[in-house]
C-alpha cells in the first residue's frame, strides 16, 4: 500500500551558496549543498523480487508526472538504477546509474545497517513526490572480496512538476579498486579484475524517451561540472553527502521545495565552548556548513560539547521521540 508522510528532517534552507545552473532547450540541471535525511516510514523491495541482485520492478505513482512530451503515472528502476517510463524500457534516466551496483537483499525483517531499496509516496510542499532510495548499495563484485567495505546511498526525487532530484548520502568506499576520483568507476572484469581501460560510471542524465539524441547531463566533478547531450558521460568525482544535482523543467520556475521540517532555537548562539539542546531532544547529529557530519550522539546533560569545531554556521538535526526537528548556530 503507497503511504503518504510528512517528510521531517530535511534542510529547509541552502547550507551555503555553491549553486550551478546550466540550460538547456527543455530542462536545466541545478546543484548545491543540503542535508541528507533518510525515510522514516517506506517500503522495502525485499519481498517483492525474491532476493534476485539483479531486479527490475514498476513503481506507481500517486499523480500524473510530465516527463518531455508526455504523462506517465509509473516509473521503472532496476538495480544498477537506470529507469524507465515506457513500455520499450526507454532508459531514458540514469539518474545516478552505474553497470556494477547492486543490492544486497533479505527476506527477514529490514534492519537500517543492511543493503536495501526503499521507496515512497510522499507530500513536501503541497507537491506530491515519490523517493526510491538505496540505502548501503554496493558493487556487484564486492559480494567477492571481504576487505571491500562499500556503502553507497541516495535518493531519487520525482516531484508532480516535473523536477526530478538525486539526494547523496554517505559514499564509503573504502579499499574500493574501482572508484578513481577525478575519473569516476573503472570496470570490473569477469574474474573480478580491474579493467583500468574504461570508466563505467556513474551516469547522471536524463533523455526523451523517444529521442536519446534529445538529452541533457552532466560531466565532470560534482561541484564543477560541464553540461552536455550526451547522456552517457561521467559524473567524475562523487559528491559529499548531502549533495543534491536536481533536472528542472523550464516551464517550472523558482524551486526550493519545503520538505515539511521543525526548526527549534539552538543556545547559546552564537557558541563557544558548548550548545544546549532543546529539552525533549535525546540524540544529535551536527554538520557543517559544507553538509558534512562532525558530530552525533546523546547530549550530555542536554549539552555538547563545541570548543573543538571551526568557526562557522553548523545544523543540529535532533530526535525527539518519533519526530526529527532542526536547528542551527554560529560557532565563533
Amino acid at each position: 500500500m503507497r503511504k503518504f508522510i510528512s517528510f521531517f528532517g530535511l534542510f529547509c534552507f541552502a547550507l551555503t551558496t555553491e549553486f550551478t545552473l546550466a540550460q538547456s532547450p527543455g530542462y536545466a540541471i541545478e546543484s548545491y549543498q543540503d542535508v541528507y535525511t533518510e525515510l522514516d516510514e517506506y517500503e522495502s523491495i525485499v519481498y517483492q523480487t525474491d532476493n534476485f541482485l539483479f531486479w527490475q520492478l514498476e513503481f506507481p505513482l500517486n499523480f500524473e508526472f510530465p516527463y518531455y512530451d508526455s504523462i506517465y503515472n509509473r516509473v521503472i528502476f532496476v538495480h544498477d538504477n537506470w529507469g524507465a517510463f515506457t513500455d520499450e524500457e526507454d532508459i531514458s534516466l540514469y539518474l545516478f546509474e552505474c553497470t556494477h551496483f547492486v543490492t544486497k537483499l533479505y527476506d527477514f525483517p529490514v534492519d537500517d545497517t543492511l543493503s536495501d531499496v526503499r521507496y515512497a509516496n510522499i507530500v513536501a510542499n503541497n507537491l506530491n513526490a515519490f523517493v526510491l532510495q538505496f540505502t548501503n548499495n554496493i558493487f556487484f563484485y564486492d559480494l567477492l572480496n571481504d576487505s571491500i567495505d562499500t556503502r553507497m546511498n541516495w535518493q531519487v526525487w520525482l516531484f508532480e512538476n516535473g523536477v526530478m532530484e538525486i539526494h547523496f548520502g554517505e559514499m564509503h568506499m573504502d579499499n574500493n579498486p574501482i572508484y578513481a576520483p577525478g575519473k569516476g568507476f573503472y570496470n570490473y572484469t569477469t574474474s573480478g579484475g580491474i579493467d583500468t581501460n574504461e570508466i563505467y560510471g556513474p551516469h547522471v542524465g536524463i533523455s526523451n524517451p523517444y529521442d536519446e539524441s534529445d538529452a541533457i547531463a552532466l560531466s565532470g566533478p560534482y561541484d564543477d561540472f560541464m553540461v552536455t547531450d550526451n547522456q552517457y558521460d561521467v559524473l567524475t568525482v562523487l559528491p559529499p553527502e548531502g549533495w543534491i544535482i536536481r533536472f528542472k523543467p523550464k516551464s517550472v520556475g523558482l524551486f526550493e521545495p519545503d520538505y515539511s521540517c521543525t526548526e527549534v532555537n539552538i543556545s547559546p548562539n552564537p557558541a563557544t565552548s558548548y550548545i544546549r539542546l532543546p529539552a525533549l531532544a535525546t540524540y544529535c547529529q551536527i554538520y557543517n556548513a559544507s553538509g558534512k557530519l562532525v558530530h552525533q550522539g546523546n547530549a550530555q546533560e542536554g549539552k555538547v560539547d563545541v570548543t573543538a569545531f571551526l568557526p562557522g554556521l553548523y545544523i543540529v538535526r535532533m530526535v525527539s521521540g518519533n519526530e526529527t526537528i532542526l536547528g542551527r548556530f554560529m560557532k565563533t
